[in-house]
């Protein structure tokens, strides 16, 4: 059974996954796929952050922070997303806490 935080943690980071998976089919369907940078908003009191996936061509998102400087590459399958950004937003300060 996963704690509170574990939970907290999936769902941010399945959010993300889902948010890259659609980014990445518009891309692929525009024949402009390009690699995705994971960026990260930290939590405040009370509010959890969020995870966000940008394309290399887009500017940085105003208050997010690089998480890593790697790319979610175009050959790594959609399936494979949630643990891509599982494994390496570990590091970001996303929980909630009051």
């Amino acid at each position: 059974m996963q704690t509170a935080t574990e939970a907290e943690y999936s769902t941010l980071v399945r959010q993300c996954a889902e948010q890259g998976r659609a980014l990445m089919q518009t891309l692929v369907n525009n024949g402009a796929p390009e690699t995705l940078y994971l960026f990260a908003r930290e939590s405040r009191p009370g509010k959890a952050g969020e995870l966000f996936l940008v394309r290399d061509s887009a500017p940085n998102p105003y208050g997010y922070k690089l998480v890593t400087g790697e790319g979610l590459r175009i050959n790594v399958p959609y399936d494979n997303y949630f643990q891509w950004v599982y494994e390496r937003a570990r590091s970001a300060q996303i929980l909630s806490f009051d």
